[in-house]
This record gives structure tokens, C-alpha cells and sequence, in this order.
């Protein structure tokens, strides 16, 4: 495995590379720590999958569903990014990702996660697998749907439960 840097949130919170993005590794019955890890840090978790199942729910019309789900998805990363410092970074923490990859969307979810990380600080928690430094995936998926970030440097967030 490549040699891979761990940063803290104060890193994090300083980092002026052009892609702010991490990952917080986790097993599947440590999600609740690390997200709460992440809340005394005053770093907002969001649950991609939730909210945006019920904002899907709520739609009258399709027509346009691509375009008002990346709406949607860049208002509730806006309303929840938060500086932890007077002078750093916005930064948001998502989780629960898989509904990006739902073929009627019409999403790119790996671009879409790099495009939000050029102007936020953004930290992916993640409790499936991994090919670090640039490859997160689901195991039963590991070669049809995962995320790569083979373009940009994917850091790791340093934590420990």
C-alpha cells in the first residue's frame, strides 16, 4: 500500500490545496463515534442518503431531476459547512453516499465530491472499503461503483476510536 499522510481537523481547517478533501475511515458500528468525533469539533455530519431521499419524496416533477438534486445537494452543503476557527475553512462532513450512484439521478458523484471540495473543506466518513490513497468503494462493488480520486490527492483524516 502507498505511503499515505494523515491530517488532523486543524489541518484541515488550514489547507490551501486546491481539492480539501479526506477521508475519515471507520468500521460500520463506529459511524456514531466518529460522527460524533466530528460534532465536538463543530464539524456538521451530513446523511447524503437521508436527505436526499426525502427531498426526492417531496418532488411533484422529474423533468428536471438532475439538475435540482445537485441544487439541492449544494444548498445542504452550503447551510451546513462551518469554520472551526476564525480563519480557516468551511468544512462538512458527508456520509452515507451510495444514493449519488443512482442511475436515474444522473449524477457524477466522484466530480461532484471534487467540486465541493474546491471551496469546502470536505470530509468523507466512510465505513466500507478502501483502496487508499485514492479508491473508496463498496465490497460487494469494488469494481463497478466506488469513488475515485486517483486525480486528486485523497487525504486521511487522523482519528482514532
Amino acid at each position: 500500500m502507498p505511503y499515505m499522510s494523515s491530517f488532523t481537523i486543524n489541518d484541515i481547517s488550514n489547507s490551501v490545496d486546491r481539492h480539501k478533501i479526506y477521508a475519515l475511515m471507520c468500521k460500520p458500528d463506529e459511524l456514531a463515534a466518529s460522527i460524533n468525533f466530528l460534532q465536538t469539533a463543530k464539524i456538521t455530519s451530513v446523511n447524503i442518503g437521508k436527505e436526499l431521499a426525502l427531498f426526492l419524496d417531496q418532488l411533484d416533477d422529474y423533468a428536471y431531476l438532475s439538475i435540482e438534486v445537485q441544487d439541492f445537494l449544494n444548498k445542504i452543503v452550503d447551510k451546513s459547512k462551518r469554520k472551526i476557527n476564525s480563519s480557516g475553512n468551511d468544512i462538512v462532513a458527508l456520509y452515507n453516499l451510495g444514493i449519488l450512484f443512482e442511475p436515474r439521478l444522473e449524477l457524477y458523484a466522484n466530480q461532484l465530491l471534487k467540486d465541493i471540495s474546491k471551496t469546502i473543506a470536505l470530509i468523507i466518513l466512510w465505513e466500507n472499503k478502501s483502496e487508499l490513497p485514492d479508491r473508496l468503494y463498496w465490497s460487494t462493488q469494488k469494481n463497478n461503483v466506488f469513488l475515485d480520486f486517483s486525480d486528486v490527492q485523497l487525504k486521511t483524516l487522523q482519528y482514532a476510536i
